[in-house]
């Protein structure tokens, strides 16, 4: 009889440990459409914002940064709790994904804020100081092409654990 429970006890602790181990996959991958949807959200509205400004629509431009910023930053708070989850599920995999697609939302978020600032500049006719902050946005933008591209790689080499 003693052994029947000391089974049972052990069969139960095995499921509820793989339910958990299973809840933190799950959700990240709970969380991925809305990142996707987010980041992607963020990327028309930053480039728009680009083609408003080569069109001299710095209004509209300065709305478009305000429009991406907000889907950027929405994404990030999604992808901050898929690094949590990622962190509990102790998969060194999940860890270092999460992790590119925070960094990735960072530089896009500094990007957005530098063309943002640029646009500003623009405005007063300073296309000098307009130049250096584009030249930086440029650079967080391509900060954030590696960061992608590192994520794909571990989906690439992890396609068991990406859907």
């Amino acid at each position: 009889m003693r052994n029947k429970i000391l089974i049972l006890f052990i069969m139960i602790l095995v499921v509820a440990l793989s339910g958990c181990i299973y809840s933190d996959a799950s959700g990240i991958n709970g969380l991925a459409p809305s990142i996707n949807s987010h980041l992607k959200t963020g990327d028309i509205m930053y480039n728009q914002s680009a083609t408003d400004v080569n069109q001299f629509k710095y209004t509209q431009a300065i709305a478009e940064c305000d429009n991406a910023t907000s889907e950027f930053n929405s994404a990030k708070s999604s992808a901050n709790t898929g690094l949590s989850y990622a962190k509990s599920s102790n998969d060194n995999v999940y860890v270092n994904y999460m992790q590119y697609v925070v960094s990735e939302l960072d530089a896009k978020l500094n990007a957005t804020t530098e063309l943002e600032t640029a646009i500003s500049y623009l405005q007063k006719n300073d296309s000098v100081n307009a130049n250096n902050h584009i030249t930086l946005a440029n650079g967080y933008m391509d900060k954030a092409t590696e960061y992608k591209t590192e994520r794909d790689n571990i989906v690439l080499q992890n396609p068991s654990k990406f859907k």
